[in-house]
């Protein structure tokens, strides 16, 4: 279990009771997700020992008191969320601190809690949420009523330019795709899978949100060009070439059915 690089308790709902300590011992944990439980008491100081800790969400728990300085020692977190919690105090600057280290701005900590009004103060936070409503807002300084900020669903956050679409294309992909735990952040830049990231995240005209069932096809597709060293495959006039901003089921000899990609004729492919 010490080996133990992904946990998802997500959505269970019945699990309840304080988080055990020994789950603070899983030093190789890299992606704990808690969301949508009912877990209780307070997060122990004890999760500063988990240095390789990338992502952390307990949002939708009544999880307690305050978030520990020792997050602090999670260097590489770019991911926190602790929305809808009855998590208070203040984010401690040790954690705010991670988002001004020098990273790609695909690793920048993104963080996302209840933040709206200083029910938890927070001077670093990307989205705060209004711990009542759990209405969510780019600034806790707006006003609900005439804000552009405001947002129709903490849930459903999902601006195609910001760094939430960042992180939960980079957390799909991630799960989905990637092998054994594996991250973005261990991936040289020019490595296919880091270049067909970055096409979908800032080139790809089609602006795919995190949640289009068609996101990781379309990855696969441009990380399979990226490999082969072949990013505008086609040049017939009826099809838009590979790597375009159209519908990847109208690309260049890949042929779909109802969305979804069933062949590629490769040998067609210079």
């Amino acid at each position: 279990m010490k080996m133990l690089e992904l946990l998802s308790l997500w959505g269970n709902g019945g699990l309840n009771g304080t988080l055990p300590l020994s789950l603070f011992e899983l030093s190789n944990l890299r992606m704990l997700y808690l969301d949508g439980n009912n877990f209780t008491g307070s997060i122990s100081q004890d999760i500063g020992q988990l240095t390789m800790l990338k992502q952390l969400t307990i949002s939708d728990n009544p999880i307690t008191g305050v978030i520990p300085s020792t997050l602090g020692l999670c260097k590489e977190l770019e991911l926190l969320r602790i929305e809808n919690t009855d998590i208070q105090g203040t984010i401690p600057e040790e954690v705010c601190q991670l988002k001004s280290s020098s990273r790609q701005v695909y690793d920048a900590l993104y963080i996302k809690a209840d933040c709206y009004s200083d029910y938890l103060k927070c001077d670093c936070c990307d989205v705060c949420c209004d711990h009542n409503t759990q209405q969510c807002f780019q600034d806790n300084r707006e006003n609900p009523e005439d804000s552009d900020a405001k947002l129709q669903d903490h849930q459903t956050y999902n601006s195609t330019n910001t760094i939430a679409r960042i992180i939960e294309i980079k957390q799909k992909i991630e799960s989905e795709v990637l092998q054994r735990g594996a991250t973005f952040y261990e991936i040289d830049f020019d490595d296919p899978r880091y270049l067909a990231l970055e096409w979908i995240l800032n080139q790809d005209e089609m602006r795919v949100p995190s949640d289009a069932p068609n996101l990781v096809q379309r990855y696969v597709l441009a990380l399979i060009a990226f490999s082969l060293d072949s990013e505008e495959w086609g040049d017939d006039e009826l099809f838009p070439s590979w790597m375009s901003g159209e519908d990847e089921c109208t690309w260049y000899n890949v042929s779909c059915f109802e969305g979804r990609v069933l062949a590629l004729q490769m040998s067609k492919l210079e």
